[in-house]
């Protein structure tokens, strides 16, 4: 299934229940406002789509950089991590740029015939199962944030963003691989584990896990936990959903970018390795 054109996107949702103030949150709910998610504090960085060169390049060097780090990937050649899927003009990269710098990183790739998703490396089986409902897959992937701002609002508000773009393009099925330690913070927020654990690598041993958010379940299980007085639940349908403040610029981020990706020869030297890309992007263009 192809990815919706923004002209024919779903409309921002209009959910309406109860004050996500009200009611009890949850010990783990509380646990991570304290350390700095689900929190407004992103310490100065601006959370926008990646639409630029320059942006672009920082993005994946960020990623790449963030992955040898956690021993995830060898180091590449020129420092970055780029793959068919970023070079893909549906593929949107979320940054927190302060200033000059970008000190995060999430991005969202759309199902594709030819090219599948990322996961298919390692979970094809898992991904499959999704696609066989009919809906529109995407994966979640390259989530890098610099160290100073893992315990800020910087890792909550790049998904959130991404979460309302996924839902405008009509995604119907977010997966994400993501270490089984992680596993009851993407609970919280709704995801579900559909695989079993498996190295996601065939080169360094990277046990991971795909968890999987059925979109289409949003309203219908957000209603069901409000009618049960879930504080929770309100709570987040409105820092994610509601409350979102990204809706109004998906469209311009989507034209921007798409016009960098038509830039002559950009796609390639990005594939290359950041070359001559950095020249480019040198120009303002």
């Amino acid at each position: 299934m192809a990815r919706a054109p923004f002209s024919q996107a779903i409309p921002k949702p209009q959910w309406r229940g109860s004050d996500p103030s009200s009611g009890q949150e949850s010990r783990r709910l509380r646990l991570l406002k304290r350390i700095g998610l689900f929190g407004t504090d992103t310490k100065g960085a601006r959370i926008k789509r990646a639409t630029q060169p320059q942006e672009l390049i920082k993005a994946y060097e960020l990623v790449h950089d963030t992955f040898v780090e956690q021993g995830y990937i060898h180091p590449q050649p020129g420092g970055l991590r780029v793959r068919a899927f970023e070079a893909m003009p549906g593929t949107a990269t979320f940054i927190a740029a302060q200033e000059l710098d970008v000190v995060g990183v999430q991005t969202l790739v759309v199902d594709s015939p030819g090219l599948g998703l990322p996961s298919d490396l390692a979970f094809r089986d898992a991904i499959d199962r999704l696609r066989a409902a009919g809906g529109l897959v995407c994966e979640a992937t390259n989530e890098a944030v610099l160290k100073e701002y893992r315990r800020s609002a910087v890792p909550t508000e790049l998904m959130r963003c991404m979460f309302a773009h996924a839902l405008t393009i009509g995604c119907t099925d977010l997966v994400t691989t993501i270490s089984p330690g992680h596993a009851a913070f993407y609970e919280f927020i709704g995801f579900r584990q559909v695989s079993e654990v498996r190295s996601y690598s065939d080169e360094i041993e990277d046990p991971t896990v795909v968890v999987a958010w059925d979109l289409r379940e949003i309203r219908r299980r957000f209603e069901a936990a409000e009618a049960k007085g879930d504080s929770d639940q309100a709570f987040l349908k409105v820092f994610c959903f509601e409350g979102s403040p990204y809706w109004d610029e998906l469209e311009a981020w989507d034209q921007q970018a798409r016009q960098t990706f038509q830039l002559a020869g950009f796609i390639g030297k990005l594939l290359a390795g950041k070359g001559d890309a950095l020249t480019l992007a040198g120009h303002g263009v």
